[in-house]
């Protein structure tokens, strides 16, 4: 299960956090720009940014959430923000990557009229912890680094905590606002502006009480089933009283006692 982290008040919001950054990106000039900063490339127009998009390829499958999903004519777009950084930000790239392709495919298109597929994480701190402001990954062959995949996907980390070290001034000073808040740039500004805008609405405020109660019951459902994991790893055990269990876990005794009998019954 992704890690779920208890939202801030609206007011608080800024655009590193993903739910306002999402809400910000929603406007497509301003997407537009921030891409083609972050990438050094020109975008005659994009498609209308669609913020939160849940992908899935089928009922059983795992679904996933993006922060901002868009594309061009040739390209399609994924953009994460991520104000703590986890290890499986990695396996989440492939998986997004992936999931976008597949969702593209089952629309009807071939794999010759796949997209470009980009994925960019915009981290506030260092992943790979190696002291680079940005990462670009490519498939390349192992034994040969001249030679490509050319299976036309890159993933894309930005350390925010680098910043200084990036050569681009718009690029830079994008992490900068980022990380700081503190907006210099006309695009920046632009990016506070419509955050300042967001918070004023009242119909985006309702919109965000929706969601801290979506993420505060799988916050609370989190809760619960790390609780029960732990609870019948120490059954297993069997070093503790169920009573101990429960205290420690904060699950109900009764609710121990079940656990019990189930883990007897699978040994």
């Amino acid at each position: 299960m992704d890690k779920i982290i208890k939202p801030k008040p609206f007011k608080q919001l800024r655009c590193s956090d993903n739910y306002m950054f999402a809400k910000v990106m929603e406007d497509e000039e301003t997407c537009r720009k921030v891409l083609e900063v972050l990438l050094d490339i020109k975008i005659d127009r994009l498609t209308y940014p669609e913020p939160e998009k849940s992908l899935f390829t089928g009922p059983d499958a795992k679904g996933v959430r993006l922060d901002v999903h868009t594309s061009d004519d040739n390209r399609d777009f994924d953009i994460e923000i991520q104000t703590t950084v986890y290890s499986e930000l990695r396996e989440r790239s492939r998986y997004y990557q992936d999931i976008m392709d597949l969702d593209y495919l089952q629309k009807g298109h071939r794999y010759s009229e796949l997209k470009d597929n980009i994925v960019i994480f915009i981290c506030l701190d260092d992943l790979f912890k190696k002291g680079l402001p940005v990462y670009t990954f490519e498939n390349i062959c192992c034994e040969n680094n001249s030679i490509k995949l050319q299976d036309r996907t890159m993933k894309v980390f930005y350390n925010c905590s680098k910043w200084k070290d990036i050569e681009s001034k718009e690029k830079s000073e994008l992490l900068k606002f980022l990380l700081t808040d503190k907006p210099e740039t006309d695009l920046c500004k632009r990016l506070k502006e419509r955050e300042a805008k967001i918070k004023m609405t009242a119909r985006e405020y309702k919109e965000y009480m929706d969601y801290c109660d979506l993420v505060d019951s799988s916050y609370e459902q989190g809760k619960e089933e790390n609780a029960l994991a732990i609870a019948i790893n120490m059954l297993k055990k069997n070093k503790l009283e169920l009573q101990d269990i429960a205290e420690y876990t904060g699950l109900s005794p009764e609710k121990v006692s079940e656990l019990a009998e189930s883990v007897k019954c699978k040994t």
